[in-house]
């Protein structure tokens, strides 16, 4: 079983993560195949604004961003029933993103959704990484921003992130 430690978690709060849980469809229907120019920019400014809340030493640069390869919806718990992970009517657009940044010495994860995010396991080729919180918040006007620093080197990172109390995550593949 492989899974982070998040440093504000104590051990008996830590989810049960099969690396191997099934993959499930997605049953959220879309307006949009493709983001619009608009949403793009709104999502490429708020990145940039969490950012500049995070002391990483040196300042992130574009080409230090890893965008994601594959991203997969999967069962954590398997057997239990699934809550879905909804979302608020109407109102302005939250931004939605997920990106990496590999710095000399450490990997920072990126996301922001409509619901609260957090890290729920990680692996980086095989083994297990760990990692902390550098940045997380969550607001029913701005949606949920975290910022994530992993250590350790290879060259795929798998990150599993859950949205609210959904008992599914999202498993996202970046290649480094």
């Amino acid at each position: 079983m492989q899974r982070t430690v998040d440093i504000n978690t104590s051990y008996e709060e830590l989810p049960l993560v099969n690396p191997d849980a099934p993959k499930v469809e997605s049953r959220r229907s879309k307006t949009a195949t493709t983001p619009s120019a608009e949403s793009i920019k709104q999502d490429h400014e708020d990145a940039e604004m969490i950012m500049k809340h995070v002391d990483l030493g040196d300042p992130v640069k574009a080409e230090d961003r890893i965008e994601v390869n594959e991203k997969f919806l999967i069962d954590t718990m398997p057997g239990k029933s699934s809550k879905p992970a909804t979302t608020g009517q109407g109102g302005l657009r939250k931004p939605h993103y997920t990106r990496l940044f590999v710095l000399d010495n450490k990997i920072v994860f990126q996301a922001a959704c409509c619901m609260p995010l957090r890290v729920v396991a990680a692996n980086l080729d095989g083994d297990t990484v760990s990692g902390k919180v550098l940045y997380s918040t969550h607001s029913d006007n701005e949606g949920g921003k975290l910022v994530y620093e992993f250590r350790g080197e290879g060259s795929e990172l798998i990150i599993d992130v859950k949205r609210g109390d959904s008992t599914r995550a999202q498993r996202l593949f970046f290649k480094i």
